[in-house]
């Protein structure tokens, strides 16, 4: 797994609701397709234009584009090669102050 350059620009998830809660996958672990361990994923991050998530932030800084991400119900599985299945992450909203 390497760290993805092109989401430096990005802002945390703090300041934005997800449409649907249930794609939260902060502290969610990352695996391998063969089980090696990446980590756990620290926050995701929002592409305030798009306003959709479009990477993930490691607990090592690592940054990662949701496209190399496959989520499931009980499990995160990172994709070195092509992106993920389907890749259509959720939308956020701003929270309200």
């Amino acid at each position: 797994m390497k760290h993805d350059d092109r989401f430096n620009e990005l802002t945390g998830l703090s300041d934005w609701q997800l449409e649907n809660e249930d794609q939260d996958i902060r502290g969610c672990p990352v695996r391998s397709r063969t089980g090696e361990s990446y980590g756990k994923i620290e926050d995701m991050l929002v592409d305030k234009d798009g306003e959709r998530v479009v990477a993930v932030r490691m607990d090592d800084g690592r940054l990662v584009g949701v496209e190399h991400l496959d989520i499931h119900d009980d499990s995160v599985t990172y994709r070195d090669t092509g992106p993920a299945a389907d890749t259509r992450y959720t939308r956020v909203r701003a929270r309200s102050v």
